[in-house]
């Protein structure tokens, strides 16, 4: 008789213990969905995708998402840090990645698509004239009132708006950025593409992105080494969706 309850009870935990088990599984299924949902929830307006679904192995670095940028904070309509682009860019700078990739080399994102309200956000900032919290690191040789709009380094209407511009280094096959002479953004002559003051490798580096992104469609920027512009852009207008 004891046996017997003996047998019952262990049958009745393994019971449990496999009802638990099932309930595990469907839950995380679940969750896994859903993470897959709300990745893809957001749809972007026809002709647009996002970078990384092109290019497996691009490194995103979008500062305009974090506060490592010019402002010091994240930027209007940057909701999440994505690289998104128009389908000709995306197209045109797969190309591009393949041709680095067989040379050692990755791509690195800073930019790509930037919301309008992106850039009213940098002009409202550049008429702050107290807030100066980033200037060593971005622009050291300008005092911020003599800066930006009046010099050009801050545009109220962006190629980026109209999602076929895209701000970007090369790295090594690692992740390692190549030396480009100065970071991203920087305002200042030391970073305009043939400066004087620059290495020989840093030069080097800045001519082989130069020259690979001009073979596959992309109009460079003389004053900024890191922009390209796709030379026939799909669009004419601006756009404001979110990146997110």
């Amino acid at each position: 008789m004891e046996r017997g309850v003996w047998s019952v009870e262990r049958r009745v935990q393994r019971f449990v213990t496999w009802l638990l088990s099932a309930l595990l599984c469907c839950f995380l299924l679940a969750s896994a969905q859903g993470e897959e949902l709300l990745v893809s929830a957001h749809e972007l307006p026809e002709g647009f995708c996002y970078v990384h679904e092109v290019i497996p192995d691009v490194i995103l670095d979008i500062r305009y998402a974090g506060t490592h940028n010019f402002v010091g904070d994240p930027i209007d309509g940057y909701e999440a840090p994505f690289a998104i682009l128009t389908n000709e860019a995306a197209e045109k700078l797969k190309e591009a990645a393949d041709e680095f990739r067989a040379m050692g080399c990755r791509i690195m994102i800073f930019d790509a698509y930037r919301p309008q309200s992106a850039v009213r956000h940098f002009v409202r900032w550049s008429e702050d004239r107290d807030d100066m919290r980033m200037q060593a690191e971005f622009y050291p040789e300008f005092k911020k009132k003599s800066l930006l709009v009046d010099q050009g380094y801050i545009a109220r209407n962006s190629a980026h708006c109209r999602g076929s511009a895209i701000d970007m280094t090369l790295t090594d096959l690692d992740g390692n950025p190549l030396d480009m002479g100065t970071g991203f953004d920087y305002f200042g002559r030391l970073a305009w593409y043939g400066a004087k003051g620059i290495t020989a490798e840093q030069a080097a580096n800045r001519a082989l992105l130069r020259d690979v992104m001009k073979r596959h469609g992309f109009k460079p920027f003389d004053h900024e080494w890191w922009h390209f512009r796709l030379q026939k852009e799909p669009f004419k207008q601006g756009f404001d969706f979110p990146v997110k």
